[in-house]
């Protein structure tokens, strides 16, 4: 069975999450309109609860366990925002939350994991490290395993971000999506593919993590002989065959932008239009001021804004 959610997956997922996660505002951008050629509205998941539209997969994956699976407690392994969620709906549940990160993890996300009252554990320089370890804490403490994209549940939750643009724009024509894992672009792609087929969606990667654009030109799976990459929740090495399987035949293409880019479009969005993201959740927006977009002018094009959890405490500097 393919883990692209169904119409059905996502309508259950829809109520499951009613009421726990926000829905997040779809704002128009006159700014990136003009810099674009497109009539261009963000969706600003930057603002969801956690910071980053994670909660929307989590809680539908957690929601759907049996009762006494669910009151044992989850696991995750997580570089920032998928460890953030997992803490806050464990949290939410009452239920123990453990999330396994590697030692050169965001401090601020740790400490945001921490603070939700879950357990952060430090474990290797790699998310795989950090994933080899957190299966063994699960199976030792009997923990049900949140992965943070191979899952049918995790990509219906994150469907949800497809079903409220559709509601608040009808008419719109192509969505961006950025591109770590893959679960946020198969889930929205699997959406649209059945709530509006006409919609274009393009998938936004950072050079140095080009993962899946690369499976395109292949037309296969691979593997990236390195990541380097600013957008810690974008750095994926490897594309998963089953992932890449619900996302191929839905995704129109891929776009590449380089770190530089995603850190001029930070600050774009900060000086006009008053919103805050961290390197991944501008990934997009660098997409529309790098003028590689190949679209008709005045295009409905939607951006989604994945992610606000900007180290406030860190070094980058946002040179425009």
């Amino acid at each position: 069975m393919t883990l692209a959610p169904s119409r059905q997956d996502i309508d259950e997922a829809r109520a499951r999450i009613d009421g726990l996660v926000h829905r997040t505002p779809l704002l128009s951008s006159r700014a990136l309109g003009a810099r674009s050629g497109l009539e261009v509205f963000v969706k600003a998941e930057n603002l969801q609860k956690t910071g980053s539209f994670k909660p929307r997969g989590v809680f539908n994956k957690v929601l759907s366990l049996p009762a006494d699976e669910r009151a044992k407690g989850i696991i995750t392994a997580s570089a920032g925002n998928n460890g953030q969620a997992v803490a806050f709906v464990a949290a939410h549940q009452r239920i123990p939350g453990w999330v396994v990160m590697p030692e050169a993890a965001n401090r601020s996300k740790v400490a945001a994991v921490r603070e939700y009252g879950a357990e952060a554990v430090l474990h290797g320089t790699l998310w795989d490290d950090a994933y080899a370890r957190s299966v063994e804490i699960g199976r030792e403490k009997g923990l049900s395993y949140v992965h943070p994209f191979k899952d049918r549940y995790i990509m219906a939750g994150q469907a949800t971000v497809a079903v409220e643009i559709l509601e608040d724009l009808p008419d719109v024509e192509v969505v961006l999506v950025p591109i770590g894992g893959g679960g946020l672009i198969a889930g929205m792609a699997s959406a649209f593919k059945v709530m509006a087929p006409q919609v274009k969606v393009i998938g936004v990667e950072p050079e140095g993590a080009a993962n899946m654009a690369r499976s395109r030109e292949a037309g296969r799976p691979v593997e990236l002989d390195a990541v380097e990459t600013l957008a810690d929740g974008l750095a994926t090495k490897k594309t998963d065959p089953e992932v890449w399987e619900a996302i191929a035949p839905n995704v129109e293409t891929f776009v590449t932008v380089s770190d530089e880019e995603m850190v001029s479009a930070i600050r774009f969005l900060l000086e006009r239009a008053k919103l805050l993201t961290e390197v991944s959740g501008a990934a997009t927006t660098a997409a529309l001021l790098s003028g590689r977009l190949d679209l008709s002018a005045g295009t409905k094009t939607v951006a989604v804004l994945s992610g606000g959890n900007f180290d406030v405490s860190g070094k980058l500097e946002l040179r425009g």
